[in-house]
């Protein structure tokens, strides 16, 4: 739930700085902001794949953890994180729509819309800030596996 609410709060300020453009901009501006804006598309397509291995990870400890055991409630804490965090993951402006066969498969289109008005650095410092998120996470499960 913080972290819904840092990411909310995140993009009302955003919104709230953002300049709504400039005519004067140069055509090596444009360029820029396509660089950034694929760099804030590989951000978002390395959380995906970081998420897919984090999730299997927090699976296979789940697996081969008895529900008594202490460490059992610290994977479930770090697994409703995981779907808070999850929540967060919203097709990008530029992205296509490509599931896996079977996979969870549903858009926010009201926060795609909100991304699509975004600036490419802003989007870009969005993404990091959720990926952020993810390897926290993962740091997190890492060091309830080493405790054990």
């Amino acid at each position: 739930m913080k972290f819904q609410t840092l990411v909310l709060s995140g993009i009302v300020a955003i919104f709230s700085f953002t300049s709504c453009g400039d005519s004067t901009h140069e055509d090596h501006g444009h360029d820029t902001q396509a660089e950034t804006n694929l760099s804030a598309i590989t951000v978002h397509e390395e959380s995906i794949k970081l998420a897919k291995e984090f999730h299997a990870r927090l699976a296979g400890e789940f697996a081969q953890t008895p529900t008594t055991d202490s460490t059992f409630i610290q994977l479930v804490s770090l697994d409703a994180r995981y779907v808070i965090w999850n929540k967060s993951m919203v097709k990008l402006p530029g992205m296509a729509c490509n599931h896996e066969e079977g996979e969870h498969h549903v858009h926010d289109h009201a926060a795609e819309d909100k991304l699509a008005q975004l600036s490419a650095e802003d989007l870009l410092t969005l993404q990091e800030a959720i990926q952020d998120e993810l390897k926290s996470l993962i740091l997190d499960l890492d060091s309830l596996i080493e405790d054990k």
